[in-house]
């Protein structure tokens, strides 16, 4: 049986980690210069792009150089600060364990039972927090958040306040926060959040080719006894479209499907597995990836996307009075359901007038989900 290196765990830790590297520069570059503007990064990418491997890859750089490393999810954010930073969320504080008495001159102690003060630690005392771990810490602290666009706006205003005055006292503090497309112009544009306006904002896309093609060949170099032509892993990279779950996916059940029934301890991999595994890949992902990014989509912008992907050309782009027309509408009513899809990273407009596809198989994906609805509809119809 061959070790499996790939990991299509949504929010995991991959076991393997793909590419990024310009971006591991800078932040190690950072971790040295503390004038560097990339001592806070704000992550943005949709849904399968690495974001939340990208910050477990900063946490184990940071942790290297033996930095404090506090890794934060959207739940309670400054609660669980707070907590990590004061050790506990309340502090109690032993008052006069010992009496002191004086009396006609003469000095003496009388032990009494001690009288405990309990402090309650909050939002309020983050900022003092914060300024002594950074004063305690040697070789600086770094502070990471996940699914930033979960977070209620107020408590990353809190957040960004408490950094500001850290970074304005000159203590070596670092900030990097990961969330989807939409949410970094919503962030900016809040008054109390200026510390990420100055944020290093780093867009997470597709792998180039020569990028995935590298980061399959390495991963695959990594088991032991298996073989995989080149001819092969390029046919791998053509079905990912250098998206990196696809890729994990891929790779997860190539290796899968090799090992079902394999005792062999070498085994060159054959193009009908490499076909297989792709079919099987591609399911998973519509099931875990697509069919759960539809359900959060409005119903006016899924319509948008079904009318759009039968509207693409051979460059794969499609008008923007071509969908109107398709959808019934003036051109201008349907700017807001561009806007949604271009915001959270579903569309792009690469051109004036035209829009692209950002996400992998979800121009076909669509399609299937039209018809499930038509097919519903008609049960419903007929009252089956």
């Amino acid at each position: 049986m061959f070790e499996n290196p790939f990991s299509p765990i949504f929010g995991g830790k991959p076991g393997v980690f793909f590419g990024r590297e310009s971006i591991l520069k800078l932040f190690d570059h950072a971790m040295i210069d503390t004038g560097s503007e990339d001592r806070a990064m704000f992550i943005t990418g949709t849904r399968g792009c690495g974001k939340t491997a990208l910050l477990e890859q900063l946490s184990m750089r940071a942790e290297a150089k033996k930095r404090v490393v506090i890794d934060l999810g959207p739940e309670n954010m400054i609660m669980q600060l707070v907590h990590i930073l004061a050790g506990f969320d309340e502090v109690t504080k032993t008052v006069s364990p010992q009496a002191s008495l004086n009396i006609l001159g003469f000095g003496g102690g009388v032990s009494t039972g001690s009288v405990a003060k309990t402090e309650r630690m909050g939002r309020e005392n983050l900022q003092e927090l914060l300024l002594e771990a950074c004063s305690n810490s040697k070789k600086g602290v770094l502070i990471t958040v996940d699914e930033i666009q979960k977070v209620p706006i107020e408590d990353v205003s809190s957040l960004c306040n408490a950094f500001q005055m850290v970074s304005r006292k000159g203590y070596d503090i670092m900030l990097a926060v990961a969330g989807l497309p939409y949410a970094y112009s919503e962030i900016i544009r809040h008054e109390g959040c200026t510390y990420l306006r100055r944020a290093a904002h780093v867009e997470l896309g597709l792998f180039t080719w020569d990028e995935a093609e590298e980061a399959f060949e390495k991963a695959f170099s990594l088991v032991k006894g298996l073989m995989v032509s080149r001819e092969l892993i390029t046919k791998l990279n053509q079905a990912s479209y250098g998206h990196p779950y696809l890729m994990q996916l891929l790779g997860y059940h190539l290796v899968l499907l090799i090992n079902d029934g394999k005792t062999e301890k070498k085994h060159l991999v054959e193009e009908k597995e490499v076909e297989d595994a792709i079919a099987n890949a591609v399911y998973a992902y519509e099931q875990r990836a697509l069919n759960p990014l539809l359900d959060e989509i409005p119903n006016n912008e899924k319509t948008y996307l079904i009318k759009m992907s039968e509207c693409l050309d051979t460059d794969r782009l499609a008008s923007s009075s071509d969908i109107a027309r398709k959808m019934g509408v003036k051109q201008n009513n349907l700017s807001r359901a561009r806007s949604y899809l271009i915001d959270h990273g579903i569309i792009a407009a690469p051109e004036r007038g035209k829009v692209m596809f950002c996400i992998p198989y979800l121009a076909d994906y669509v399609k299937k989900d039209a018809q499930v609805a038509d097919v519903v509809e008609i049960a419903r119809q007929r009252r089956v």
